[in-house]
């Protein structure tokens, strides 16, 4: 008798590593109340008005969501300032991420990604049977040089992450043009910008800008770090109508619940949050910067909500005696930096427990 076999390229798929959860380091060391600094989550929590968008709508989850998320498509294009008929909403910025893959990878077909960015890349077009090529980095930054290097015949799909995770690095303008203007129009170029509220470099450009003009560009964005929506799930892809149209093709009914699709338009709307987000995350970040200088550490200025720290060859030591204080960073070898750790931006006695414990681990 025959076996029921799953497809030939679904053993080549890794696993995605996520951040050690609270609850494992309550279980392991007894710890009341740890301190995670591990996935890039917003430490001040959710948007308060986005939880009083779920009060409201407490009584309505027998209800189904709307399949076209009209509110919440409306808001996001007021947000990112284009037109609500070039995004479609997801289940998080990982289904855009699917969508993308099921829309247009096929067996066989190359997709291009950075040898050190956000692993679901790799795993979403795997799992679509596609050949995967990675390219170099040049100083923790993604080398657009080695992409336009391995540009080829069965080249179907370019990742790029903008700023980058884990490194923090982010494309300037100049840079990011060039990528649109030279993959070819029938290769897809997609820019996954989750990380790009938290942006201070005056010279970084949203991709969103170019999606009129560049038919084959998608750009990703998730309301998970800057609107403290990680739990909800709201992601967006945004693109010409050509892309929008075979996205919606395969997007399912009502792949956005009601309390995120509510949460999410709240959200976005709530510039104060914001605001006091990014206040946050940048005088922590300089507050970081200062203390690793002090402790003779070197790190990777980011453009991001996080940084990446290195260590040394006692790292992986460090992250585990760090867990043992409470505190939970991300060791960095699954990245292929085993000198390094990533910290998430806290809250202020959060980051001053972490150096605190930092300096008396070294």
């Amino acid at each position: 008798m025959k076996k029921l076999r799953p497809t030939s390229w679904l053993n080549n798929i890794p696993a995605y590593v996520p951040g050690t959860s609270k609850d494992t380091i309550i279980k392991r060391f007894g710890i009341s109340d740890p301190i995670k600094l591990a996935s890039n989550e917003n430490p001040l929590g959710p948007s308060p008005e986005a939880l009083k968008a779920l009060d409201s709508i407490k009584h309505d989850v027998h209800l189904y969501p709307d399949p076209d998320a009209v509110d919440l498509r409306k808001a996001a294009a007021a947000f990112f300032g284009c037109a609500a008929e070039h995004i479609i909403a997801g289940n998080g910025s990982d289904e855009i991420i699917d969508f993308v893959c099921r829309a247009y990878i096929e067996p066989g077909d190359e997709v291009i990604i950075p040898d050190c960015t956000f692993s679901y890349y790799k795993i979403a077009s795997l799992a679509c049977g596609a050949q995967i090529i990675m390219t170099g980095m040049k100083n923790h930054a993604i080398d657009i040089t080695d992409i336009e290097r391995h540009i080829r015949e069965k080249t179907k799909a370019v990742f790029i992450a903008n700023p980058n995770n884990p490194t923090g690095t982010c494309l300037g303008k100049e840079e990011i043009l060039h990528l649109a203007e030279r993959i070819p129009s029938h290769i897809l170029l997609v820019i996954d910008e989750a990380y790009a509220a938290f942006v201070r470099n005056h010279d970084f450009l949203s991709a969103v800008s170019l999606i009129e003009e560049h038919e084959n560009l998608v750009s990703i964005h998730t309301l998970s770090k800057s609107h403290g929506l990680a739990g909800m799930r709201v992601g967006f892809g945004i693109a010409g109508s050509p892309v929008m149209e075979n996205l919606y093709r395969i997007k399912p009914p009502f792949n956005v619940n009601l309390p995120a699709l509510k949460a999410g338009e709240a959200a976005l709307n709530d510039n104060a949050f914001l605001r006091q987000t990014l206040d946050n995350t940048w005088n922590e970040l300089d507050y970081l910067y200062e203390e690793l200088g002090r402790l003779g550490l070197e790190y990777v200025p980011s453009q991001t909500n996080f940084v990446l720290i290195r260590i040394g060859t006692e790292a992986c030591g460090v992250y585990e005696e760090l867990l043992k204080k409470g505190i939970i960073t991300r060791y960095m070898a699954s990245y292929g930096l085993d000198d390094y750790i990533r910290v998430s931006i806290g809250l202020a006695k959060e980051n001053q427990a972490f150096i605190k414990h930092l300096e008396k681990i070294l």
